[in-house]
C-alpha cells in the first residue's frame, strides 16, 4: 500500500465547468475563516480534498465536519463505497454543502476518512463585530 497524502481547500463555493470531454472544478473564494453577523448561523460552504497515493480498487470514504469545541459533527456524509478503476495521480473529492448549522464560534475540523485512515484540517467560524 502506498502512502496517501491529502490536501484540503475550504471555500465559499465550487462550480464544475465542462469543456468537451474535460471537466474542471472552479473553487470560489477559498477561506480559512468564515465570518457571520449572527451566531448561531447556517453557512453554505464547499470543501475540496485532493489525495495522492490512492491505489486502484474499492475504497470506503467518509467526509465529516466536526465542531472542535463541542466534539460533535455538524455534517457527516456517511460511509460511501467508491471504486478507482485506474491509477490516478490525484483523487479529488468535492462537496458543495448548503445551509450547514454552526451553533458556536471557533475551530471546526474537516475530516476525510479513506479505508479507516483519517486526515484532517481546520477552519474557523467567527462573529462579525
Amino acid at each position: 500500500m502506498s502512502e496517501i497524502k491529502v490536501k484540503f481547500i475550504v471555500s465559499e463555493g465550487i462550480e464544475s465547468q465542462i469543456n468537451g470531454l474535460q471537466q474542471r472544478q472552479v473553487i470560489i473564494n477559498p477561506v480559512m475563516v468564515f465570518s457571520s453577523k449572527y451566531i448561531p448561523t447556517s453557512l453554505s460552504l464547499a470543501t475540496t480534498i485532493v489525495a495522492s497515493g490512492v491505489e486502484t480498487g474499492k475504497h470506503i470514504i467518509n467526509l465529516r465536519i466536526n465542531n472542535c469545541t463541542k466534539e460533535d459533527d455538524v455534517f457527516n456524509s456517511g460511509n460511501t463505497n467508491v471504486e478507482i478503476n485506474e491509477l490516478l495521480d490525484n483523487f479529488v473529492l468535492s462537496a458543495d454543502l448548503k445551509n450547514i448549522a454552526f451553533e458556536t464560534e471557533g475551530q471546526y475540523k474537516v475530516i476525510f476518512t479513506i479505508d479507516g485512515q483519517e486526515f484532517e484540517d481546520t477552519f474557523s467560524v467567527k462573529k462579525d463585530s
